[in-house]
C-alpha cells in the first residue's frame, strides 16, 4: 500500500507499485455540460503506476475492459500519459500531463498538438477511497467521470 500512500500524499516521487480504479459507469461532460447520461456496465480501468520512464509523476493508462480485442492486441482507451500531482486536497488529488510526446514530435506533428499538458486526472476521495476518477481533456473542454 506503499504507492497509494504516496499518491494519497501528492507525492510526486511514489515509490514502485501501481494502483487501478475499476469502473462500470461513466459520464461524458462537454463544457461543463452531461452529454451521454450514466453508462451502467461500461467497464474501464483507469492505472495509476509510477512514471514508467522513470521520470517523476505518474504514468496514467485508460483500459477498455469490455469483450476481447484480438484485432489489436490490446484494450488500451488511452495511450500512457505522464502526469504530476498538481493539488492535493482532503477529497482530491489532481495530475495534469507534462512533457511531449516524442514520437509525434520526429513525425512532425507541431509541439502544441504533441504536448501532454492537455491531459488531467481527478481522484475524488470519499473516507480514504477512490469514489471517482475524472479524466480531463482540457484542449477539448472533455471531462469523463468514471465511477465504480
Amino acid at each position: 500500500m506503499a504507492f497509494v500512500d504516496d499518491l494519497v500524499s501528492g507525492s510526486n516521487y511514489p515509490g514502485a507499485g501501481s494502483f487501478e480504479f475499476k469502473s462500470s459507469d461513466h459520464i461524458r461532460y462537454q463544457n461543463g455540460i452531461n452529454v451521454s447520461g450514466h453508462n451502467y456496465n461500461c467497464h474501464r480501468t483507469v492505472k495509476i503506476e509510477k512514471n514508467v520512464s522513470g521520470n517523476k509523476g505518474y504514468t496514467v493508462t485508460i483500459f477498455n475492459d469490455d469483450g476481447a480485442h484480438p484485432f489489436w492486441g490490446s484494450n488500451v482507451q488511452m495511450a500512457p500519459k505522464p502526469m504530476e500531482v498538481i493539488l492535493k486536497s482532503f477529497d482530491k488529488i489532481v495530475l495534469r500531463g507534462y512533457g511531449y510526446d516524442e514520437r509525434a514530435l520526429m513525425m512532425g506533428v507541431p509541439r502544441s498538438d504533441a504536448s501532454f499538458d492537455c491531459y488531467g486526472l481527478t481522484i475524488r476521495l470519499s473516507n480514504g477511497s477512490v469514489e471517482s476518477c475524472v479524466l480531463h481533456m482540457h484542449d477539448r473542454g472533455i471531462d469523463l467521470a468514471y465511477f465504480s
